[in-house]
C-alpha cells in the first residue's frame, strides 16, 4: 500500500468550488485510474488555507503512472483557478545593489509514503463519506529503534484504535525523505470520536510504551506529560495535525 499527499493553499472563498471540482471531476477521474482506493479532500484545523488531497493506492508504481498519465497534470490545472495566489518573498541583489523582494509563486506539494502498518474498518463507496475527521501524528524515532517502533505500533497502537469508537482507518506512513520519521494516520467518523479518542489518555499510555524508540524531547514529553502547549516545539516533538475531511470515496 502507498499514500499520496498533495498540499495546496486554496483561497477560503472558493472552497466550497474546489470541493464541486474534487467531487465531479477527481472522484471521477480516479475511479477508474488503476491501483486507487481512495481519494478524499481535507481541510486544515489549524491552517483553513491549507488542504490536503489525500489517495491510497495499491502500489507506488501505480501512483507513479498516474503521475505520468497525464491526468494529474490535467486535473491539478483545471483546480489552480481556485488556489490562492499566495506568494513567498526571496531577498536578492540587484543590479544597483539594491535590495529586492522577489515574489515567487508557491506551488503545490507531492508527499509520498509507503504504509508500515494498516488497519480498515470496511466501509464502500459513498460510505466512505461518513469519514470525516483526518489525525496525523508525525514522531521522530531513534537510529536503530524503527522496527522496534513499528513492532510496537502493530501489537498496540492498532489494536487500541481499532477499539476506539469512531476510529475506520489506521495508517503507519515511513517517510522516504527522512528515514527517522513516521506518520500515524488515523480517520474518523467525527471530530467528538477523535476527541474522545485523545482525552481517554490512551494516545498517553501508547506513547509511553513506545518511549523508548522515541527521540529524547519526544520522551521527555511523554514521561513528563507534557502534551500541550504550542503546537511545534522542535523537530523532534510530537506533533499532532487536524484535519476535517470536506469529500472521498472510497473505489473498493
Amino acid at each position: 500500500m502507498f499514500m499520496r499527499l498533495l498540499q495546496v493553499e486554496v483561497d477560503t472563498e472558493g472552497l466550497h468550488l474546489l470541493q464541486n471540482l474534487y467531487d465531479e471531476r477527481v472522484l471521477t477521474a480516479l475511479k477508474d485510474v488503476r491501483g486507487c482506493r481512495f481519494a478524499g479532500l481535507m481541510q486544515s484545523i489549524h491552517d483553513p488555507e491549507t488542504c490536503l488531497s489525500l489517495t491510497l493506492w495499491e502500489r507506488q508504481e501505480d501512483a507513479s503512472e498516474y503521475e505520468r498519465s497525464g491526468l494529474f497534470a490535467q486535473l491539478l490545472e483545471e483546480a489552480k483557478i481556485f488556489l490562492s495566489g499566495s506568494l513567498e518573498y526571496t531577498i536578492k541583489l540587484s543590479e544597483n545593489l539594491q535590495v529586492e523582494y522577489v515574489p515567487v509563486r508557491t506551488d503545490p506539494v507531492v508527499k509520498s509514503f509507503p504504509i508500515a502498518a494498516q488497519s480498515e474498518t470496511e466501509q464502500k463507496g459513498d460510505d466512505a463519506r461518513r469519514a470525516v475527521w483526518l489525525r496525523i501524528v508525525s514522531l521522530k524515532i531513534l537510529p536503530g529503534k524503527m522496527e522496534l517502533f513499528k513492532k510496537l505500533y502493530r501489537e498496540h497502537s492498532i489494536p487500541a484504535l481499532r477499539s476506539a469508537p469512531g476510529c475506520r482507518y489506521v495508517y503507519l506512513l515511513e517517510s522516504e525523505e527522512k528515514r527517522d520519521e513516521v506518520f500515524s494516520v488515523t480517520i474518523w467518523d467525527s471530530k467528538e470520536r477523535a476527541a474522545e479518542y485523545e482525552q481517554s489518555g490512551v494516545f498517553e499510555r501508547l506513547l509511553k510504551i513506545q518511549k523508548d524508540t522515541l527521540s529524547d524531547l519526544a520522551k521527555w514529553r511523554t514521561e513528563s506529560g507534557v502534551q500541550d502547549g504550542p503546537k511545534s516545539v522542535s523537530t523532534d516533538d510530537v506533533l499532532v495535525e487536524h484535519y476535517t475531511v470536506l469529500t472521498g470515496k472510497s473505489f473498493t
